[in-house]
């Protein structure tokens, strides 16, 4: 063997040697979970949170929950519950690109008229409330950042679909635009 082959296979062993306990330290203190929440919603008087664990590489699961009222006194509400099961393609679960599929329950409730048929009673308002299964889709983008990547930023964005019967006098709508804005912890 020549002495310039032996220098760059002393090399090549020196720097494998060298960065394996890198590699080591680095998939130690990678994160495997986050709970983020929308910092938002709570002035609006509404909640999005979620927790999301790493199941492989590219692949990680998440339980997540919402309430949003919308119009004069929470006219219109929509609250869900949902597990998403989403794929990262460039393989870093937890950071990156992800696309997601979700199952859940959604309930909207909303007062869709006013009953002033009295003549001498004031008008009362009628809540009318349905509860039914779920499917969202949703892609979005997670940073890990920090230096031990313990700060999770997401934003992100999809549809949600309801599978409620529409009744009369209701206002149940049965596809939703979804947007996605979290900050949460990443841990071990």
């Amino acid at each position: 063997m020549s002495l310039l082959r032996r220098i760059a296979v002393v090399l090549a062993l020196g720097c494998a040697v060298l960065s394996a306990p890198h590699a080591a330290l680095h998939a130690q203190v990678s994160p495997t979970h986050v709970v983020a929440i929308n910092p938002f919603l709570p002035l609006l008087d509404s909640f999005q949170g979620e927790f999301e664990k790493k199941l492989r590489a590219n692949l990680s699961v998440a339980v997540s929950a919402s309430y949003l009222g919308f119009g004069d006194g929470d006219s219109k509400r929509y609250t869900n519950a949902d597990v998403k099961l989403r794929l990262y393609p460039a393989e870093r679960a937890l950071e990156g690109f992800a696309i997601a599929a979700g199952l859940g329950a959604g309930r909207q409730s909303t007062v869709p008229y006013v009953d002033c048929t009295g003549v001498n009673t004031p008008c009362r308002s009628a809540r009318v409330s349905r509860t039914g299964p779920a499917f969202s889709m949703e892609m979005q983008y997670q940073w890990l950042l920090g230096k031990r990547q313990n700060t999770a930023v997401s934003v992100g964005g999809g549809a949600k679909r309801y599978f409620i019967s529409e009744t009369a006098n209701s206002d149940i709508t049965e596809f939703m635009p979804t947007l996605r804005l979290t900050v949460g912890y990443a841990f071990r």
